[in-house]
């Protein structure tokens, strides 16, 4: 399964979110929690293995460095009401608090604090170095 649109929810005082109902079937049989740079994401189990490989393989990483991102992950089942626990340690490095937007990237879903997606959302919409748009780069392909 692939990962798009955004949902925003919120975190419980137990550290659990509820899963966007897009989602549920996908991890309906579980899946990984993971820290990704500065967020943390949701990955399929095959999807994790497949992005796990890819880290191993890159070489951008040392062993110490591996050892401490995958410090981070964690398998879950989501319960009967389709929440999943996000460990504090996690909640903690990512920043996340109650309001957190899940966003749909590809392979994955990203959980990111409400405020910090908010200044992503500014950053990726606004005019780049040249002064192009998302607009501007759509109009500019010529296979639409």
């Amino acid at each position: 399964m692939e990962f798009f649109d955004q949902f925003e929810h919120t975190v419980d005082d137990k550290g659990r979110l509820v899963l966007p109902s897009a989602y549920r079937a996908a991890f309906a049989e579980g899946g990984f929690l993971a820290l990704l740079g500065d967020y943390a994401a949701v990955f399929t189990s095959d999807g994790w293995e497949k992005y796990r490989r890819r880290l191993e393989l890159s070489g951008a990483f040392s062993r110490k460095q591996l050892q401490y991102l995958f410090s981070f992950v964690s398998p879950f089942t989501p319960d009967s009401q389709h929440r999943i626990s996000l460990a504090a340690r996690l909640r903690d490095q990512t920043g996340l608090g109650r309001e957190v937007t899940i966003v749909g990237s590809g392979s994955h879903a990203a959980i990111y604090p409400r405020e910090r997606w908010s200044t992503l959302e500014a950053e990726a919409t606004a005019p780049d170095a040249d002064g192009r748009t998302l607009s501007d780069k759509f109009d500019a392909l010529d296979f639409l």
